[in-house]
């Protein structure tokens, strides 16, 4: 029998729901309706005017920055769709592309403009933006900006910035990284800001209920130990550490043939993620003592 022969689980009907970056099972965000209010308030001149506030959303990982602007940018996209308006709404991870280049290839392409993976270079980037901003209000997010706002003398969005009918949203983990762009940037940039809050405690819970009942078979997780969970994501403020420990729970159950999680499955996940957590702050440290060593010239 292979290895990845797949096999009947009596634990999990769907365990996508259960992955950090899934997206919420009923389109829209739980628990964010007044941050979306505020956000898309920011937002209606797109299609009024043609551009709106520039904005600089910020907040621990976990607080649903990502899933939040991406709901936004659908909408934005279906209400363009449905009036008949000519606006582009574009959406890139910079923590993923790296580079101002790849950042913008990728901002190109979210266009749906015909370019190639590779050989243009920077200018012929820009030109096609720019023809494609003449027929259309453009919005781009850019999410972990500051993977791209520290790699030139004249950052990527500084020129976004400068084109006509372009809005742009920023995304990070910390304000700081909207105070390290160049004076001129922010002169011209003017974001508005705004902080994603933590999950409450309840909220947390709610999120997670959801997930729990999409991913597992019913009557698989019992709501105590779901209150175990919430309560540790909550106070860890990251409901993604929720979402780890629910999986890995399920699977520590059905390596051990259980057809229901015990609170031992879940005492296991809880170490095994929660030391992993760990590890990643470590090395988020260091990754950040060697940005401010490049910055120093040391």
């Amino acid at each position: 029998m292979s290895l990845f022969q797949p096999r009947e689980s009596h634990i999990f009907k769907d365990a996508r729901w259960l992955q950090p970056l899934s997206d919420p099972p009923g389109g829209k965000p739980l628990c964010r309706d007044e941050d979306l209010k505020f956000i898309a308030s920011y937002l209606r001149d797109l299609f009024r005017i043609g551009q709106a506030r520039n904005l600089f959303i910020f907040g621990k990982p976990g607080t649903g920055k990502t899933v939040c602007i991406q709901y936004l940018l659908g909408e934005i996209r279906k209400y363009a769709e449905e009036n008949k308006r000519s606006v582009a709404a574009v959406y890139v991870n910079a923590g993923k592309t790296r580079t101002p280049y790849y950042t913008m290839l990728t901002i190109v392409k979210g266009l749906c403009l015909k370019v190639p993976d590779a050989g243009w270079q920077m200018f012929r980037l820009k030109q096609a933006f720019e023809d494609a901003s003449k027929d259309q209000a453009i919005i781009v997010a850019i999410d972990e900006v500051d993977a791209i706002i520290f790699k030139e003398k004249e950052p990527l969005v500084y020129y976004l910035n400068r084109q006509a009918r372009t809005t742009l949203i920023l995304l990070s983990n910390k304000i700081e990284d909207a105070t390290t762009l160049p004076d001129r940037a922010l002169s011209t940039l003017q974001p508005k800001l705004l902080r994603l809050e933590p999950y409450t405690a309840e909220e947390t819970k709610t999120i997670l209920a959801e997930r729990v009942e999409k991913a597992f078979q019913p009557g698989t997780f019992p709501d105590r130990l779901l209150d175990v969970v919430s309560d540790l994501a909550s106070k860890a403020e990251d409901i993604r550490l929720g979402f780890s420990i629910l999986l890995s729970a399920g699977f520590i159950a059905e390596e051990n043939g259980r057809s229901r999680i015990k609170s031992e499955d879940v005492e296991k996940a809880i170490k095994s993620e929660t030391k992993l957590d760990t590890i990643k702050s470590m090395m988020d440290r260091i990754n950040e003592l060697k940005k401010r060593q490049k910055r120093r010239g040391s």
